[in-house]
């Protein structure tokens, strides 16, 4: 999966579990963050210490019901906001 792939390039500590359609990312503060595939749905939800996300497809793209963000800026986001880093790790080329 490319989310889980581009975490192991990283050099921050961050553990990624994935099972049945759900990844867990845990930070060196042991705080979390979960991104979860809803297929009833057809949405992706992400949950991070921010708050809750959910995502909808668009024509070439997730993007964020709430903040219209794409999928690939939300985790840039966030991921920063959690780990106290900037990320630039997700492009929107990625297909998220």
């Amino acid at each position: 999966m490319l989310i889980e792939d581009r975490f192991d390039d990283l050099e921050e500590d961050i553990d990624v579990d994935g099972a049945n359609g759900q990844l867990t990312l845990t930070f060196s503060d042991q705080s979390q963050m979960v991104i979860s595939r809803q297929p009833v749905q057809q949405e992706i939800w992400v949950a991070a210490k921010s708050g809750g996300f959910h995502l909808k497809w668009h024509t070439d793209h997730w993007s964020c019901a709430v903040t219209g963000e794409r999928f690939s800026a939300l985790l840039n986001r966030i991921l920063g906001e959690q780990a106290g880093l900037k990320f630039d790790v997700f492009n929107p080329e990625d297909g998220l």
